[in-house]
C-alpha cells in the first residue's frame, strides 16, 4: 500500500504508522530518526489528509529545522510544508500575532553587554566565562526560582548583579530574549485559556526532535498546549549532554506521566556504526541508572577496526594520531576529512594542532574562534616576554604592569598607553607627577628583571614570569575574588610551560606562534582537513574515523563532574563512541603535561575484548623482517618462536602499533 516507505525497516514503519496518541520514539545512534519524523510528517499530510497548517516540527537549530524541512519537500515533491521551525521561532510567532511586533536581543549584543559587565570586575574576561554566565542567566530564567533559592556554582553576587543589569538593559531598550518568549508563552496561555485553546486545536500534531534537549519551560509549554491534540517526540536519553543549558534526561524517561495515554516505541538498529563498536557503546551506557532499559542493535554485520592505545605521553599521542592518518591516506581510500579527533575541551586539541603543523597535516576545528595563544594567561606571559625584547612596547607594558597589582593608577597606566613619544616605558612612568619615591625604587627592579629575561633560556624565563614576578600570586587572588577553580589555570599554564621546552629563544617562541596562527586561519576553510572538536560539538554528526583522546580519569570523565555528574561524562563518552561509522581509535596517555593520570573507568566499562588476529602455527613477520612461529596467544600475550630463539611479547602493543603481521599459508 505504501510503495514510498519500501526500504524502511519494521520499527520506523510501526512509528510512522502509530495510532493517534501520545508518542515518545527512543531512538538510539545512527537510528534513522530525521527519517521517522520527515516520513511521519509526509504520512499524516498524504494519508492522514491532515492540513499542513495543523502540523508543527520543532527542534533546536534552525539549520535541523532547514535540514527536516527540504528533505520532505523532497520525499512529497511538494513546496507547501507544515511548520518546520525552533522552540523559540514558534513561541516569536504566536506573541507576535498577539502583542505586533517584538524586538529580539541579538546574541552578540547579550554576550557583549556580559563581557562588558565582567571586564569592570575582571583583568580578564574569556569567551568561556561569559558563555557561563549567559547560560545561569537562561537556566535560572526557566528555573521559576528566585535568585535566593538558585543554585550556581559562580559567585553569587556577581552573578545576581549579571542578572539584574542584563534585565535592565533589555527594559531599557524594549528587547526580549529567547528565554523570555518562552516565560511571556507560558504567561500569555495561563491569562488567556481560550487562545490557548485555540492553539492546541490548531496544533493537531506537534512533532518535536532531539526531545532529549528539552529544558523545563519548554516542557510545561507542550503540557500546556497537549489537550485534545497529539504530541510525537522523538529522542535519546543516553545523548543528553547539555546539562548547562537546562536539559535532563528525565524529560524521557518520565514521558509517560507528563503526557497522558502515551506509548512508547523504541528505533534500535544502528545502520550507522560497525558491529563491534555498537557492542562497546551498549556495554558502556548500560552503567547508567537515569535511561530507559534497551539494547541498540548492529545493521552491520562486519566489525570495525578499534584499537585502545596506550601512549607514553600526550605528545606520542599526537605521533601516533599523525603517523596513522598519513599512512592511511595514502594506502587507502579514506580522506583527510574521513576522520575526526575528539577530546573533551578545546584546550587539549593544542598538541594535536602542533603535530599537524609540524607535519603539514590538513585539519579543520569544530569551534573556529578557538586559538590556545588567545587566552589572557598566554597573553600576559607573552606580553612580559616581549617587553624584555622592547622596552618601548606600550601594549605588553600596560597589560602586565598591574599583574600582580604594583600600585599603578588607572590614571597613569592610560597616560602611557595614550603617549606619542616613542620611549622606555618605565622611564615614562618614573616621571609622571604621581609616582611615589617607594614606587620609582620598585619601577626600577621590575625594570632589571624584565630586562634579564631575554638573557635566561626560555623555560626559565617563562617560570621566573609565574613564580618570581607574582604572577602566580596575581591569578591566585584573581581566581580566590571570583570563585574560580585556579586548576583550570593551572592547566594553562603547564601547557604554555611544556611549548617553552621545545624553543631557545622569546624569538622562536614568538615566530613560532605567529606560525601557528598563520596555519589556524589558513586551515579555516579546509574542505579536506581532519576535523578536531570537542565532543559536544559533534553531537548528530558521523564520521568513518574516530580519534578519542586522553581516555584518562580527569579529562573523561572530566574532574569537574566526577563527583556530581558523572552519568552524564558517561553519555558523553557514548556520544564520542557512537560518532564512530568504521574505526575507533582510544587514547589513554600515561601523562599528559607531565602529570600522571589514570585510566578512564569508561574503558573498562566498554567491555572491550581483543579480537586475536593471529592462530597458533601462523607464520609472522615481526618488526624488521624477523620471521616466527605463533606458539601460544591469548588475549595478553603472544609467543613466537624465532630461528634461534623464542620470546613472549605484548599482543596489544604488536597490534596497536602494526608490528606484527601474517604470511599467508
Amino acid at each position: 500500500m505504501y510503495k514510498e516507505y519500501k526500504n524502511l525497516d519494521n520499527e520506523k514503519l510501526q512509528a510512522i504508522l502509530s495510532d493517534e496518541t501520545n508518542t515518545l520514539v527512543s531512538a538510539g545512534p545512527g537510528s534513522g530518526k530525521t527519517t521517522v519524523i520527515v516520513y511521519k510528517v509526509y504520512h499524516l499530510i498524504k494519508y492522514k489528509n491532515i492540513n499542513p497548517r495543523n502540523i508543527i516540527i520543532l527542534t533546536f537549530t534552525k539549520a535541523a529545522a532547514n535540514n527536516m524541512k527540504d528533505r520532505y519537500k523532497e520525499l512529497a515533491k511538494s513546496e507547501h510544508t507544515p511548520f518546520f521551525g525552533t522552540f523559540h521561532g514558534l513561541f516569536y510567532k504566536i506573541l507576535t500575532h498577539y502583542y505586533g511586533e517584538i524586538k529580539i536581543m541579538d546574541s552578540s549584543e547579550s554576550f557583549k553587554l556580559i563581557r562588558s559587565f565582567l571586564s569592570s570586575y575582571m583583568d580578564e574576561v574569556s569567551d568561556d566565562k561569559v558563555k557561563e554566565y549567559l547560560n545561569a542567566i537562561s537556566i535560572f530564567k526557566s528555573s521559576g526560582l528566585n535568585l535566593f533559592e538558585f543554585e550556581t556554582k559562580l559567585d553569587k553576587d556577581l552573578f545576581k548583579n549579571a542578572y539584574e543589569i542584563y534585565e535592565s538593559y533589555k527594559k531599557e531598550k524594549g528587547l526580549c530574549d529567547f528565554d523570555d518568549l518562552q516565560i511571556m508563552c507560558k504567561q500569555l496561555f495561563i491569562k488567556n485559556p481560550k487562545l490557548l485553546n485555540g492553539y492546541s486545536n490548531m496544533f493537531k500534531y506537534i512533532l518535536i526532535d532531539e526531545f532529549q534537549d528539552c529544558d523545563e519551560l519548554q516542557i510545561e509549554i507542550l503540557k500546556m498546549l497537549n489537550k485534545d491534540n497529539f504530541v510525537f517526540a522523538v529522542g535519546d536519553e543516553d545523548q543528553c549532554i547539555y546539562s548547562f543549558r537546562g536539559s535532563k534526561p528525565k524529560y524521557m524517561i518520565t514521558f509517560e506521566e507528563n503526557f497522558k495515554d502515551s506509548k512508547i516505541l523504541y528505533l534500535q538498529t544502528n545502520y550507522r556504526c560497525a558491529k563491534n563498536i555498537v557492542s562497546i557503546s551498549n556495554d558502556l551506557i548500560k552503567h547508567n541508572k537515569s535511561r530507559r532499559t534497551k539494547t541498540i542493535i548492529p545493521y552491520k554485520k562486519i566489525d570495525g577496526d578499534i584499537r585502545v592505545l596506550n601512549v607514553e605521553n600526550d605528545t606520542k599521542q599526537g605521533l601516533y594520531i599523525a603517523n596513522h592518518i598519513e599512512k592511511t591516506v595514502l594506502s587507502s581510500n579514506y580522506n583527510y576529512s574521513d576522520f575526526a579527533i575528539l577530546y573533551r575541551t578545546n584546550l587539549e586539541s593544542r598538541r594535536i594542532i602542533d603535530t599537524f603543523i609540524k607535519r603539514s597535516i590538513p585539519f579543520k576545528l569544530i569551534d573556529k574562534e578557538f586559538n590556545f595563544f588567545n587566552h589572557f594567561i598566554c597573553k600576559d606571559i607573552l606580553s612580559y616576554l616581549k617587553l624584555s625584547l622592547d622596552m618601548k612596547n606600550k601594549d605588553a607594558f600596560t597589560s602586565i604592569i598591574n599583574k600582580p597589582f604594583r600600585y599603578i593608577s588607572k590614571n597613569a597606566i592610560e597616560k602611557i598607553k595614550s603617549s606619542k613619544i616613542d620611549i622606555d616605558c618605565f622611564e615614562t612612568l618614573k616621571e609622571l607627577d604621581n609616582i611615589r619615591s617607594f614606587q620609582i625604587k620598585n619601577i626600577d627592579e621590575l625594570k632589571l628583571d624584565i630586562h634579564n629575561l631575554n638573557k635566561m633560556s626560555l623555560g626559565i624565563a617563562i617560570s621566573f614570569i609565574i613564580n618570581s614576578l607574582g604572577y602566580y600570586d596575581y591569578l591566585r587572588e584573581y581566581t580566590s575574588r571570583f570563585k574560580i577553580d585556579i586548576t583550570d589555570f593551572d592547566s594553562i599554564l603547564d601547557e604554555f610551560q611544556s611549548i617553552a621546552t621545545e624553543h631557545r629563544t622569546i624569538v622562536a617562541l614568538l615566530s613560532y606562534i605567529e606560525e601557528y596562527n598563520d596555519f589556524l586561519h589558513s586551515n579555516k576553510n579546509n574542505s579536506d582537513g581532519v576535523i578536531l572538536s570537542t565532543i559536544h560539538s559533534v553531537k548528530g554528526m558521523e564520521f568513518k574515523n574516530i580519534f578519542i583522546i586522553n581516555a584518562v580519569e580527569g579529562y573523561i570523565p572530566h574532574e569537574s563532574n566526577i563527583e556530581d555528574n558523572l552519568e552524564e561524562e558517561r553519555r558523553l563518552m557514548y556520544v564520542a563512541l557512537t560518532r564512530a561509522i568504521d574505526n575507533l581509535y582510544i587514547l589513554i596517555p600515561s601523562t599528559i603535561q607531565n602529570k600522571t593520570y589514570k585510566i578512564s573507568p569508561f574503558i573498562k566499562e566498554c567491555n572491550y575484548k581483543l579480537k586475536l588476529p593471529f592462530d597458533v602455527n601462523d607464520t609472522v613477520i615481526h618488526g624488521n623482517n624477523n620471521e616466527g612461529i605463533v606458539t601460544y596467544i591469548d588475549e595478553d600475550i603472544i609467543e613466537i618462536k624465532f630461528t634461534d630463539q623464542c620470546k613472549r611479547f605484548d599482543l596489544k602493543t604488536l597490534i596497536n602499533y602494526d608490528l606484527l603481521r601474517k604470511l599467508p599459508k
